[in-house]
């Protein structure tokens, strides 16, 4: 499979991102520095009105609120290429002044996956701050999925999705096997978590996924007439464990029932991938200024940026939006995660864990 042949080559790269975080976290007092009368600007990696758009502009004014002199501030776009448009931008358009910051979707995951081009000067980029993404997987009703119910279902299960190589439908068959599902078919070509979830209320699939934001923003209208039911969330990676969402305390975690039915396998290359995409989905936001950015700007912006998440008025506005609170590190943490993908995928056996199950959803 062309997905991962050059996976080495990209997480050698991601840990030297890493290194270079770990650098700039250390640098001199950063107290000279002050945004007053500045405009501040978020480049966000996809279009507006999308999930990571919505994410970045909730945050922004609160982060604007923690910087050194109160700025002002403006979310842009720059759409395209899977998200790597802007980061080509961000590395060769973006003036390395420490008021520009991209806050980039996908990234390090998809990278790592070999799925994207690294961008030439990806590893002189800073990696200040990222944030979680979780994914809630609904099912049919009808078809009587529920955490109970899902290991050995004798039944067949589509999944509706965007793309066979999408790291949750990587992650469903990894648990379908585990789970003991013979019958379990990827069906791709879904755009938006919308369309998937009403593949499943058509009777088109048996499952479909979204994020924690659009979950949380849409679940009355997707359960409020019992046609969906919750079936599972994948969790966060938090403190070495995968853990339930704050907020979603009430929803199954996907790898409490891999412990629990296969505890056989938790040293296995296929547990090993599993938790290798959680760490992912752990960083899967990030907040990364431009190369060549002074380094004393970085440990200002962490502050902010992790400041922000824990506003009490950022927090209020999401529980009003009825998104769940996402989990959130600095520099030093994202160093952390992007050591521990680098050490999980390169790992030959690990790696040919991944290519299999993409294979099989391409069937």
């Amino acid at each position: 499979m062309t997905h991962i042949s050059s996976i080495t080559r990209r997480l050698l790269l991601a840990g030297g991102v890493a290194a270079l975080t770990i650098g700039a976290a250390g640098v001199a007092s950063a107290e000279d520095i002050s945004f007053e009368g500045k405009t501040i600007e978020i480049m966000v990696n996809f279009a507006a009105g999308g999930g990571t758009d919505t994410a970045a502009r909730l945050v922004a004014p609160y982060i604007a609120q923690h910087l050194p002199g109160n700025p002002s501030v403006i979310v842009t776009n720059k759409a395209g290429a899977g998200g790597t448009a802007a980061v080509d931008f961000l590395i060769d358009s973006v003036a390395p002044d420490g008021a520009h910051i991209g806050y980039f979707s996908g990234t390090p995951l998809r990278w790592a996956l070999g799925m994207q081009q690294v961008p030439e000067g990806t590893g002189d980029l800073h990696y200040v701050a990222g944030r979680s993404v979780n994914q809630i997987v609904q099912a049919s009703t009808k078809s009587g999925l529920t955490a109970e119910t899902l290991k050995g279902y004798d039944k067949p299960v589509f999944l509706a999705i965007n793309s066979p190589d999408n790291h949750v439908a990587i992650r469903m068959r990894m648990l379908s096997e585990v789970m003991g599902i013979e019958d379990f078919t990827v069906v791709g070509g879904y755009a938006g978590q919308g369309n998937m979830v009403a593949a499943v209320r058509s009777g088109e699939a048996e499952i479909a996924q979204t994020n924690d934001s659009f979950y949380g923003a849409n679940r009355d209208a997707i359960l409020g007439d019992g046609v969906i039911t919750t079936l599972a969330q994948m969790g966060e990676y938090v403190d070495g464990k995968i853990v339930s969402q704050k907020g979603l305390e009430d929803i199954p975690v996907f790898d409490a029932l891999w412990r629990e039915h296969s505890p056989e396998t938790l040293d296995s290359p296929q547990y090993e991938a599993w938790e290798a995409f959680h760490i992912g989905m752990s960083i899967q936001n990030v907040f990364v200024l431009p190369p060549e950015t002074p380094e004393e700007f970085v440990p200002v912006w962490e502050a902010a940026i992790l400041a922000a998440y824990s506003d009490p008025g950022y927090i209020a506005q999401v529980e009003e939006a009825g998104v769940p609170e996402p989990a959130s590190v600095g520099t030093a943490g994202l160093a952390k995660s992007l050591e521990r993908i680098q050490s999980l995928f390169a790992n030959p056996e690990v790696r040919a864990v991944i290519e299999a199950a993409i294979e099989r959803n391409m069937e």
